[in-house]
């Protein structure tokens, strides 16, 4: 039974929700990111002026080999390892031939709507439509997402951006939808709550409070086996990041 306008209207509000949802925490993770370094090189300056103030020993003097990423935090690691995937392989790299089974298993309707989406998305296809160049651009990034999305048969992502292009599926009850598209909006809420909750978004967005700053700065450091300096001389030294 063919779908709503009502029904329509409720999976693209639900859509919708999703689209500017991933651009908050897309933003939210590279923000976080960036607090994260922060607080990795507050924590390697009091390491080093620790460092310059003891005697030379010989692990000293012999220098150590360096590792990648070494200062890295936890968080700005994984963003790090998040970027480093999301790169483009090289031209000479062919792409991983799809198996058959990925097209004879899936449903119709997925097939249906993944052509659909190709016939909008398509590179070849764009330069004939009168778009806007940010359009052409998201158009160009759901293709490749759909395009994975359709070999991994992740079928609720695949409906999500199949409404933002207006091609809905007719195949499946209007309530299954909204719930597909309802847990994906909870799942990336989840997502933008649990980088508010981290270390280094409290630590970034609390710049004024500095007890709190404080706080976090003496449980890093304890985490990484230095001695805390006294409170006035932490303190101070937030003061002058300040100024910076």
């Amino acid at each position: 039974m063919p779908l709503s306008k009502r029904q329509k209207r409720r999976l693209l509000e639900v859509s919708k929700m999703i689209e500017s949802s991933i651009v908050v925490k897309d933003d939210m993770e590279e923000i976080q990111l960036e607090y994260a370094q922060e607080l990795e090189d507050l924590a390697n300056s009091f390491q080093q002026k620790k460092a310059s103030t003891k005697e030379p020993t010989s692990r000293d003097i012999v220098p150590t080999a360096p590792k990648e990423q070494k200062n890295l935090s936890k968080a700005a690691q994984k963003a790090a390892d998040r970027r480093s995937n999301t790169r483009s392989k090289p031209k000479d790299t062919p792409p991983p031939a799809r198996t058959p089974d990925i097209v004879n298993n899936s449903p119709e309707w997925a097939k249906r709507l993944w052509k659909q989406i190709a016939k909008k998305c398509h590179p070849d296809r764009l330069s004939f439509q009168e778009l806007t160049a940010i359009e052409i651009s998201r158009r160009q990034t759901w293709f490749l997402e759909a395009k994975k999305l359709f070999e991994d048969q992740e079928w609720p992502k695949l409906l999500h951006i199949g409404v933002q292009l207006g091609e809905y599926v007719d195949d499946i009850d209007a309530k299954q939808q909204l719930g597909w598209l309802n847990r994906e909006y909870e799942g990336i809420s989840k997502t933008i709550m649990t980088v508010q909750d981290s270390l280094a978004w409290k630590w970034g967005t609390n710049w004024e409070n500095l007890e709190l700053r404080h706080k976090i700065v003496v449980a890093i450091l304890r985490h990484k086996g230095i001695t805390p300096p006294p409170k006035p001389e932490i303190i101070q030294i937030l003061l002058k990041l300040e100024l910076d």
